[in-house]
C-alpha cells in the first residue's frame, strides 16, 4: 500500500490516477465486503431485494475491476464511476437520503479520475437523474420532504441545490487537480532533466581514464570514479567514501597532500602539479594533478575538486630516454676511442711478432753467449708486456678475435677462485655461491678467466683494509621491460655471473665513466684504467651485458649477463708442448708484412716445412698449378691489400677444396672477419705469436688434416 501512494505523488501524471484507482478500488473493495454482509440482512429484513441486488452487482464489478488490471485505466475508472451512480441511484429509489453521498461521489471522483471535464458531466448526470427519479415518482419516500401539492417545485428546488454543490465541489477539485497536474509535470521534467543531466556527467566522469574526485574541508573523499578507487585498488566507490589520504597513503605521503589541499582551501588553485605515487601493486607511479576549490551557492569554499592524469608512461619513456641517451653517448665514445685502439693494435702487433719472433730465435741458437741471451730476454719479456697491453686495447675495442667454446661457467669459476684467492689477499673472504642447475653458455674460457681476474683485482683495490667478496651464478630471464631501460639487452635465458664486494662503492659520477678506457681513480702509476674497459669489451664481444649497482660505503655488484645455449659442453682441444717438432710438408705463406713474413719462413723453414711465400692473395693465386697440388697448408694474413685472407681461401679451395687453412692477424675490425672468422670453427693464430706457438698451432692442424683424410 505504500509503494502505492508513493506512486501517486512521485510518479508522472500518466500513471498516478491510475494508482490512485488501484488504491481506492482496493479500500473500496475491503470496505464494501465488511458493509456488505449488514447492509444485505437489513436489506431483507426490510424487503428490499433491489437494495440486495444492487450490492451484490456492485461488489462483483468492484472485484472483477480491483484484479483484473489489463484493463485500459480509462474503461476501469468509467466503470467504478459508474458503479458509484448505479449505487447512489438504487440508493435514492429504494433507501433515500444516503444516496445523495454517492450520487456525489459519482462526481468527485469522476473529476479525480478522469478529468474536470468528465467530472462536470458526470455532475449533469447525476443531477438529472435525481431531478427524473423524483419527478416520476420513483424516489424513496424519505426523500419527499414537501407535501405532494408542492411536491414538484420542491423536488426541483432540491435537485438545484444539489446541483450546485456538487458543481461546486466537482469544479473546486478538478482545478485543483489540474494545478496539481501541472505542478507535477514541471517537477517529473525537472528532475527528469537532472536526473539525465546527473547520469550523464557520471557516465563521463566514471568513462574518464584521468582520476576525479572531491573532497571536503576535513579531507574526506566524496565522489570518486572508477579510475580513483582502481588506483588503489579497491572495487565499489563506497570503500573510500569518507577515508582521507591518511587511510590511503604512507605518512610523508599523506601530509604532503593534506598540505596541497589546505592551500585549496586557502582559495588557490593547483596546475600541472607532478605528484609521485605507488599504485595498489606497490610499484612507483606518477601522475599530473590539478585541484580547485569547489564552492557552494553563497560562495563559501566548502571543498575541492581534483583531476590526476596518469603520466607514468611518458615519465618512464622520459627515464628511458635520458638513460639510453647516457648509453648511448658512452658508446660512441667507447666506439670512436676502440677504431682508434684497434688501428693501432693491428700495426702495433705486426712489429710485435716481429720482435718475439727473432728473439725466440736467438735464444734457441745455442751459440749465444749468457749476456746476450739476457738481454734477449728482457727484450721478449718486454714484448710480451706489450703483447698484453695490445690485447686490452683489442678486447676493449671488441676487436679481439674470441674462440668461443661451449663452457660451464661454474667450472671457470671454481678454477679461476683458486688463483683469485691468493692475488686477493688473506684479508678478504672470497664466497662462491654457485647455481647447479647452471645452464652452458658459449663464450671463450680464456677471455672469460679475464674478466674474473680483473673485476675481482678491482673489488680488491675497493678493500684496502679486508672485506667480503662474493662470486655468485644463476639463471636468469631478461624480459622486455628490462631490455627496454639497458641498452644491448636482449630478452631470453641468460646465466648471471656476478661479483659483490663490500669496498667502498662508487658515486654515480664514477660509476658513468668506469668502463671508459684509461679513466681511473687510482693514483699516477697504479692503473693504466684499461681493466673495465677489457671487461666492458669482452662481455658486449660474448654477446652479454654488464650492468653495475653500487652506493658509497654499500660496495659494489658487478652482474654479467650471458645468453645461455643448449649445446653439450665442447671439449677444449689444448695444444700439448711439441716445440721441437716440425715436418716436410709444403706451407703456403701469405703475408704481406715483410719483417712477420720474413720471420714466419724462417721459423717454418726450421722446423723443416718446405716454405712457399707470397706477399698478398694475387701473388699467391700465381703459384703455379702443379705446385699448388701438393700444399698441404695456407698460412695467411686476414687483412692485406687487393685480396683478404678469406676470399683467397674462397678462391684457392675451389682448386683444393680440403686444403687446411690457419689465419693469422692483429687487426680484426674487418667486415669479413667480423661476420665471417668470429662465428666460425676456424684456426687462428692471434699476432703477435713466438716461433714457439706458430710450430705448435701449424703441426696440430696438419695432423688433424691428415686424420680428416684417413
Amino acid at each position: 500500500m505504500t509503494d502505492l501512494f508513493a506512486k501517486i505523488f512521485v510518479t508522472d501524471p500518466a500513471n498516478w490516477r491510475a494508482a490512485l484507482l488501484t488504491v481506492i478500488l482496493r479500500v473500496g473493495l475491503v470496505l464494501g465486503m465488511i458493509v456488505y454482509v449488514p447492509s444485505v440482512i437489513m436489506a431483507l429484513r426490510g424487503g428490499l431485494m433491489g437494495v440486495v441486488v444492487i450490492d451484490t452487482v456492485a461488489m462483483a464489478l468492484l472485484a472483477f475491476l480491483t484484479f483484473y488490471v489489463r484493463l485500459p485505466f480509462t474503461w476501469r475508472a468509467t466503470a467504478f464511476c459508474l458503479v458509484v451512480y448505479m449505487l447512489g441511484t438504487g440508493l435514492l429509489i429504494w433507501i433515500g437520503s444516503i444516496s445523495q453521498i454517492f450520487l456525489l461521489a459519482f462526481s468527485i471522483l469522476s473529476a479525480l479520475l478522469l478529468g474536470l471535464r468528465a467530472g462536470l458531466g458526470s455532475t449533469v448526470l447525476s443531477s438529472m437523474t435525481m431531478l427524473l427519479v423524483g419527478l416520476l415518482g420513483f424516489a424513496s419516500p424519505e426523500m419527499r420532504v414537501v407535501p405532494l401539492a408542492t411536491e414538484m417545485a420542491g423536488w426541483i428546488t432540491i435537485t438545484m441545490n444539489f446541483a450546485l454543490v456538487n458543481a461546486l465541489l466537482t469544479v473546486a477539485i478538478g482545478v485543483v487537480i489540474s494545478a496539481m497536474d501541472s505542478a507535477l509535470l514541471q517537477e517529473i521534467a525537472a528532475r527528469s532533466s537532472f536526473e539525465r543531466q546527473q547520469t550523464l556527467l557520471r557516465t563521463l566522469i566514471d568513462a574518464m581514464p584521468d582520476v576525479v574526485f572531491t573532497k571536503d574541508t576535513q579531507g574526506r573523499f566524496g565522489i570518486v570514479n572508477h579510475a580513483a578507487y582502481a588506483l588503489f585498488g579497491l572495487e565499489r566507490e563506497e570503500q573510500i567514501t569518507g577515508k582521507t589520504v591518511f587511510d590511503l597513503y604512507p605518512r610523508e605521503m599523506a601530509e604532503r597532500r593534506t598540505a596541497d589541499d589546505r592551500e585549496v582551501f586557502d582559495g588557490r588553485i593547483l596546475h600541472n602539479q607532478e605528484e609521485e605515487r605507488t599504485d595498489a601493486a606497490g610499484k612507483p607511479c606518477w601522475y599530473l594533478a590539478m585541484k580547485v576549490p569547489l564552492h557552494d551557492a553563497h560562495g563559501r569554499i566548502v571543498g575541492l575538486i581534483g583531476i590526476s592524469r596518469d603520466i607514468t608512461d611518458r615519465k618512464r619513456a622520459e627515464l628511458q630516454r635520458d638513460r639510453l641517451q647516457s648509453e648511448l653517448q658512452q658508446s660512441q665514445k667507447m666506439e670512436a676511442i676502440g677504431q682508434l685502439a684497434g688501428g693501432i693494435a693491428h700495426d702495433f702487433n705486426n712489429l710485435l711478432t716481429i720482435i718475439s719472433g727473432h728473439s725466440g730465435l736467438l735464444l734457441g741458437e745455442p751459440e749465444t753467449n749468457a749476456q746476450v741471451k739476457e738481454s734477449v730476454a728482457e727484450i721478449a719479456d718486454a714484448a710480451e708486456r706489450a703483447a698484453a697491453l695490445t690485447r686490452q686495447l683489442l678486447a676493449f675495442s671488441r676487436q679481439a678475435l674470441l674462440q668461443p667454446e661451449v663452457i660451464d661457467v661454474n667450472a671457470v669459476v671454481r678454477e679461476t677462485s683458486k688463483l683469485l684467492r691468493r692475488l686477493i689477499g688473506e684479508d678478504i673472504a672470497l664466497t662462491t655461491v654457485l647455481d647447479p642447475t647452471l645452464a652452458a653458455v658459449r663464450v671463450d674460457p680464456s677471455q672469460l678467466n679475464q674478466v674474473l681476474m680483473n673485476l675481482a683485482l678491482n673489488a680488491r683495490d675497493a678493500m684496502p683494509k679486508g672485506g667480503k667478496l662474493t662470486i655468485g651464478t644463476s639463471n636468469v630471464e631478461l624480459d622486455e621491460a628490462y631490455i627496454a631501460t639497458h641498452l644491448g639487452a636482449k630478452a631470453g635465458p641468460h646465466v648471471m655471473l656476478s661479483l659483490t664486494d663490500s669496498g667502498a662503492g662508487m658515486s654515480q659520477e664514477v660509476l658513468s665513466r668506469i668502463f671508459e678506457p684509461f679513466y681511473t681513480t687510482k693514483g699516477v702509476g697504479e692503473g693504466t684504467g684499461l681493466g673495465l674497459s677489457m671487461v666492458f669489451g669482452i662481455v658486449q664481444q660474448s654477446g652479454g651485458g654488464i650492468h653495475v649497482y653500487s652506493e658509497p660505503g654499500h660496495g659494489s655488484t658487478f652482474k654479467i649477463y650471458l645468453p645461455a645455449v643448449t649445446e653439450l659442453l665442447s671439449r677444449r682441444q689444448r695444444i700439448a708442448e711439441t716445440a721441437g717438432r716440425g715436418g716436410s710438408e709444403t706451407i703456403l705463406l701469405v703475408e704481406d708484412d715483410d719483417g712477420v713474413r720474413a720471420l714466419a719462413l724462417r721459423c717454418l723453414q726450421a722446423q723443416g716445412y718446405h716454405v712457399i711465400a707470397a706477399r698478398d692473395g694475387v701473388d699467391a693465386l700465381s703459384v703455379p698449378q702443379d705446385v699448388g697440388q701438393h700444399i698441404a697448408l695456407l698460412l695467411t694474413d686476414v687483412v692485406m691489400p687487393n685480396m683478404s685472407g678469406p676470399v683467397l681461401v674462397e678462391k684457392l679451395r675451389e682448386r683444393h677444396p680440403d686444403l687446411a687453412v690457419i689465419y693469422m692477424s692483429g687487426y680484426t675490425d674487418d667486415a669479413v672477419v667480423r661476420h665471417g672468422l668470429l662465428q666460425a670453427d676456424v684456426d687462428f693464430l692471434q699476432k703477435p705469436f713466438t716461433a714457439v706457438s706458430l710450430a705448435q698451432k701449424v703441426r696440430l692442424v696438419l695432423d688433424r688434416s691428415v686424420t680428416r683424410e684417413r
